[in-house]
């Protein structure tokens, strides 16, 4: 039934791009006879777009999928390019914002700290020119840094056989960095103001150093406060290009980023109600544990916190009280530090025009450290990895062919502790220098489901973390893989390609227990393949619709935190479980592109079915997650003045199996309200819209200023798995005013939330019924730029 829906869906497409054949004759312009008498010059077109403005799909070359320099159009898969005017003009400050600019990617606040955004309702990876550039367990991570970028490119479904398997099969983002400038010194340096103290500033310079070598040096830094109390970023990030070409054949891109954040999370706000979304209104008390009650010398009574299944919590709850945006849970002085160093050399060998190799070597090193004493406890110390890829680049007019060989290895060392969690214990009306499990009789907790108790953390005073036999996430691992892949697309006829893919990731692995006194340890060597087949047609060389496959197995029910290796199994817990290697993820998807009115309009319609298997968070259980959806793009940019852009996605996401959930298990006594653990045998997963639409229009007029406005609609939104608190409809409307005076001052005064909305972001799954964070009600802020 599925393949004749598929089928259907592709001749419909078909009909549809032979269709617009008629609309892009029309665009094209009217040939005119040639006059032999006059000698006609060709006019100046005043209203072309700078290349650094354009924002069509179409107007810059595109290698993400295949490796390959492809027109965006030939890709059978759905993709968005996000280009450094489009960044600027929305501010684009975190990858929640991507929801802003395409479509299926809304994230979910990610306990506080997304570092990866979301593609199609799951964690998408990220790229870096080509790469894999960041390891995490779970999207949860540090903040992404956009001081390096230039321009992103959002690919939705599986990396291809180039990229290699991956848990994350959603979709990935590849950031595309800054570049020297070889024509020329040039630079800028801007600082911006805004509300609840904002302040950031920024130094980007570059030129040429000879005829055949340039330089690109960026500095971004921020001291800023937040919309919610004791919120603050204090971060720096510095960025450095160098690009050399001794030849007309040769070139090496060398770049290298060292980024160091100091930030708090953001929870938001506990205990969860309808009654709290819809009215802001928040159920007060404090745990009566053992008879004992709060006082004013302990106000939480935090000296009785209990936290697991052997000391549950009692609650006497009291009145509801109305309560302010602006709070979450967190202690004042609760923190997140990292530090993160990249470093890239792209090498290019033009060997003939039809000919190249290109080498990709990239490196990465992350250390963090996470102190939440409501109570999270996080610490990567470190994890590392490296990865080298060599392709082989054939290009002939019947086919184009990216051959080669990936080799990566990676070590990591990472503990972290979730097992003592109470979240919905502390009461937000009281106290915040009291949220503090450090202060309770019952902390560490003496056993944690008979694998052993919470260990302190080698070389770290005062800190604890559960064995990964446990949490399925506490690793200290390292895994190597060696990749040789094929990547071709078949030019049949003017009008047909089949594009085919193939990889085999050889994957070993080496885990060891790092708290047990056992240590217990293991190694594990699996075989994940990665292939894909499309079919694309063409009615005009700028349409086109195709059909995609995509198979593929991973490691998702073995990676643990800090994109560790853990993977024990659960019976035995001194063995790891093959299966858990070895998770299958298989996608269909069918589209349409168009490119039209003379390459000014660009959109895309895809519609995709998609299931993967994979560990869920915070627990070691395997569950299916199954999704389908439409999603529709749309971009315009008719001259230098106007630009504007529009995406539509409707997506069905189910999962089936257990999933852990808050409140399952020792916190089951922590309830109130609407919040429930549903044991339905499938759900429709939560944290996620079904329908979003987001909207971008920007005008400039030539005396300089300009404006621009977005806007951003989800429908109701389910918190929890159970689906019992609901975020209901809702939309964000932001807008700038930019003046540009002459070519060296700019100015930009941006407003969030115009309409100071009450809007709502839901939490990962797991903690539907412990958290939700209010978002920022109306900000503002001011940036000046200078040029050079």
């Amino acid at each position: 039934m599925k393949i004749k829906l598929l089928h259907a869906l592709l001749a419909g497409l078909s009909l549809a791009s032979i269709a617009s054949t008629r609309l892009a004759a029309q665009s094209a312009a009217p040939a005119k006879e040639k006059d032999d008498e006059i000698v006609q010059l060709d006019k100046l077109d005043v209203t072309a777009v700078a290349p650094e403005k354009q924002i069509l799909p179409t107007s810059r070359p595109f290698n993400s999928v295949f490796g390959t320099d492809d027109n965006i159009v030939d890709v059978p898969r759905n993709v968005t390019i996000i280009s450094r005017q489009q960044l600027s003009d929305i501010n684009i400050t975190s990858v929640l914002d991507f929801a802003k600019l395409t479509s299926s990617s809304y994230t979910t606040t990610n306990f506080g700290a997304p570092a990866n955004p979301s593609i199609r309702g799951q964690t998408a990876d990220l790229f870096i020119n080509g790469v894999r550039g960041r390891t995490t367990s779970n999207g949860n991570g540090l903040p992404l840094d956009f001081n390096s970028v230039e321009s992103v490119n959002i690919v939705k479904g599986p990396a291809t056989a180039v990229q290699g398997t991956s848990m994350y099969v959603g979709g990935f983002v590849d950031l595309i960095t800054k570049r020297p400038y070889f024509d020329g010194f040039k630079g800028s340096v801007s600082a911006t103001v805004g509300s609840y103290s904002q302040k950031e500033w920024t130094i980007d310079v570059g030129g040429p150093l000879s005829k055949e070598t340039a330089y690109r040096f960026s500095y971004s830094g921020t001291d800023s406060g937040g919309y919610w109390w004791d919120y603050y970023n204090k971060n720096h990030a510095l960025y450095g290009a160098l690009t050399f070409r001794p030849s007309s054949n040769y070139e090496v891109f060398f770049n290298a980023s060292a980024s160091f954040y100091n930030y708090t999370e953001n929870w938001g706000i506990n205990r969860p109600t309808q009654a709290l979304i819809d009215h802001l209104q928040y159920i007060t008390g404090t745990n009566v544990n053992g008879g004992t009650s709060a006082s004013a010398a302990d106000p939480q009574n935090a000296a009785n916190v209990a936290g697991t299944t052997v000391a549950q919590n009692t609650i006497a709850w009291g009145p509801t009280v109305s309560i302010s945006p602006h709070t979450r849970l967190l202690k004042p002085g609760n923190h997140s530090t990292g530090r993160e160093f990249n470093a890239q050399a792209i090498q290019t060998l033009t060997v003939s025009p039809d000919f190249k190799i290109v080498n990709n070597t990239f490196w990465s090193f992350t250390a963090r450290n996470t102190l939440s004493t409501y109570y999270y406890s996080e610490i990567i110390d470190p994890s590392w990895f490296a990865e080298n890829r060599t392709e082989f680049i054939v290009t002939k007019p019947f086919v184009s062919l990216n051959a080669g060989l990936d080799l990566r290895y990676q070590r990591t060392k990472a503990y972290d502790d979730y097992s003592f969690e109470p979240a919905n214990v502390w009461d937000l009306t009281k106290d915040h220098n009291f949220i503090d499990v450090y202060k309770s009789v019952n902390f560490p907790a003496p056993n944690y489901f008979d694998f052993g108790a919470e260990l302190p953390v080698p070389g770290w005073p005062g800190r604890y973390a559960t064995p990964g036999t446990a949490n399925g996430d506490t690793n200290d691992s390292h895994g190597t893989t060696v990749g040789p892949y094929a990547q071709a697309t078949w030019k049949l006829t003017e009008q047909l390609n089949f594009v085919t893919g193939a990889r085999f990731d050889f994957f070993q692995a080496h885990v060891r227990e790092p708290l047990k006194s056992t240590h217990p340890e293991d190694d594990m060597s699996v075989t994940n393949p990665n292939y894909n087949g499309s079919i694309v047609f063409k009615a005009t060389a700028n349409t086109s619709a195709y059909v995609t496959y995509n198979y593929s197995k991973n490691i998702s029910g073995a990676v643990g935190n800090g994109g560790g290796i853990t993977g024990w199994d659960t019976n035995s817990g001194t063995a790891l479980d093959k299966e858990n290697f070895q998770q299958p993820a298989e996608l269909w998807e069918v589209g349409t592109k168009y490119s039209l009115l003379g390459g000014k309009l660009f959109a895309n319609l895809a519609y995709f079915d998609q299931k993967r298997t994979a560990k869920t968070t915070s627990s070691v259980d395997i569950v299916q997650y199954k999704s389908k959806g439409v999603e529709f793009e749309l971009n315009y940019q008719p001259n230098k003045h106007l630009y504007s852009t529009f995406s539509y996605s409707y997506l069905d996401a189910h999962t089936a199996g257990s999933q852990f959930q808050y409140g399952m298990y020792g916190g089951a006594s922590e309830l109130i309200g609407g919040e429930a653990v549903s044991t339905d045998p499938e759900t429709r997963t939560s944290g996620l819209p079904r329908s979003s639409f987001n909207g971008l229009i920007s005008y400039t007029f030539d005396n300089g200023f300009g404006v621009s406005a977005n806007a951003l609609v989800t429908s109701p939104i389910n918190n929890n798995v159970a689906g019992t608190l609901v975020i209901p409809w809702q939309y964000e409307i932001d807008a700038s005013i930019s003046y540009k005076m002459g070519k060296q001052w700019e100015y930009r005064l941006s407003v969030g939330n115009i309409t100071d909305e009450r809007n709502w972001a839901p939490p990962n799954s797991v903690y539907g019924n412990g958290s939700i964070l209010a978002l920022a009600g109306t900000t503002f802020s001011l940036n000046a730029k200078y040029n050079f």
